[in-house]
């Protein structure tokens, strides 16, 4: 997908990631940054909501990984499990959430999915702005494979 696609899918799909203009932007594979404007991630003290910090960095770990499964051709489910926000300082500009796939814990987590069905990894996102780190978040996120083709109603699973 390309950025603009992937950004029209999550505005599709995830319909707050419109209401705060997230951007994709373009990159490297197995990497991501978005970007989200400050006017509509403002708080009561003109920084960013955060709120809006941690949605930032969740939807970045989650796209990352999405679009990664995609890249290498591999139809799963992928949900967020855990997520730990740091925030470090008030951002009062452009955010940007950036993330990277860890190449050793990418191959660990494909091997466990084709084995087991599903699997787990740590995303570690930074989200800055002005040129700043002003949060750190450290996600799990779950893939699981769809279920095999199951019996049909014409050969319904027998029951002991």
């Amino acid at each position: 997908m390309t950025p603009d696609s992937l950004t029209d899918f999550l505005h599709s799909r995830i319909p707050l990631t419109a209401a705060m203009q997230l951007r994709v932007q373009p990159g490297e594979r197995h990497a991501i940054e978005v970007r989200a404007p400050l006017a509509p991630n403002i708080n009561v003290h003109q920084t960013a909501f955060g709120g809006s910090l941690v949605t930032l960095a969740i939807v970045a770990g989650w796209t990352l990984l999405h679009q990664a499964l995609q890249q290498d051709a591999v139809e799963c489910a992928v949900f967020v499990q855990k997520s730990q926000c740091e925030y470090l300082l008030p951002a009062r500009g452009e955010l940007s959430a950036a993330a990277r796939l860890p190449a050793d814990a990418w191959r660990e987590f494909l091997a466990d999915l084709r084995l087991h069905g599903r699997a787990r990894i740590e995303i570690e996102v930074t989200v800055s702005s002005g040129g700043q780190a002003v949060a750190r978040h450290l996600g799990s996120f779950v893939a699981k494979a769809p279920p095999a083709a199951g019996p049909t109603e014409s050969h319904p699973k027998a029951t002991p």
